[in-house]
């Protein structure tokens, strides 16, 4: 059927969301050329994102595939996958990341990949949890299953955006709980969110977990914002 998909290229064309030029039959969401100069995460910044949780929760390792940077068109990427009802460019995205980070052993010794729980009402508001299509992807990648139902989001709290450093952290408190602490137990699970800032909701989901089973937690996002917000 691809004089279907041809035809609706021809219709409605598929532009890259970072340069806006045209896609090729064979590209998803970024061209070639933009995908070449993709912002990825240097080796010189991966401690800062471990330091992100010292202090406030223990884990194992932590680490991101590309910045955020205020106004950079790459930002296109990550807007596409939660607010443009794309979550396939989740996938996508994360299957590219897992096949890259593979290579420095991150994903050795992970036994499972537990996707942040979104809120009922962005839920119901957005129609997918785009962690959800994150953690496909690097499953697709790595083999590691995926759990969904081990942790619950308690209360839907109010957008990080415009917060300060430790407005974050108090908008974060107590929002998640263990919902079958059986599924964790003894496991080393990665934790997945879609962008690392303060690092905060991924502190206090890690927090609930390990308050109610004995595991280890290691975190993974596409996106990192260097220096803060």
């Amino acid at each position: 059927m691809k004089w279907i998909s041809d035809l609706i290229d021809l219709i409605f064309p598929r532009t890259c969301v970072v340069c806006g030029e045209l896609l090729s039959p064979q590209e998803k969401d970024i061209c070639i050329n933009c995908l070449s100069t993709l912002p990825k995460i240097e080796k010189i910044h991966l401690d800062e994102i471990e330091k992100s949780f010292w202090g406030k929760v223990e884990i194992e390792r932590a680490t991101s595939f590309m910045y955020y940077h205020k106004n950079s068109p790459y930002n296109n990427l990550i807007h596409r996958l939660k607010y443009k009802n794309s979550p396939d460019t989740g996938d996508r995205l994360a299957f590219l990341a897992a096949k890259e980070i593979a290579e420095s052993g991150f994903f050795d010794d992970i036994d499972a990949i537990v996707p942040l729980p979104l809120s009922k009402r962005k839920m119901r508001q957005r129609g997918y949890n785009q962690c959800d299509y994150i953690a496909k992807g690097l499953s697709r990648a790595t083999g590691i299953p995926v759990i969904k139902n081990a942790v619950k989001r308690l209360k839907s709290n109010e957008t990080q955006t415009h917060k300060s450093r430790d407005e974050r952290w108090q908008n974060v408190e107590g929002i998640f709980a263990l919902s079958d602490a059986t599924l964790l137990e003894g496991k080393h699970i990665l934790l997945i969110d879609d962008i690392l800032t303060t690092g905060a909701t991924l502190a206090s989901c890690a927090k609930s977990i390990q308050e109610g089973c004995q595991c280890k937690i290691s975190i993974f996002t596409l996106a990192y914002t260097y220096n803060g917000i």
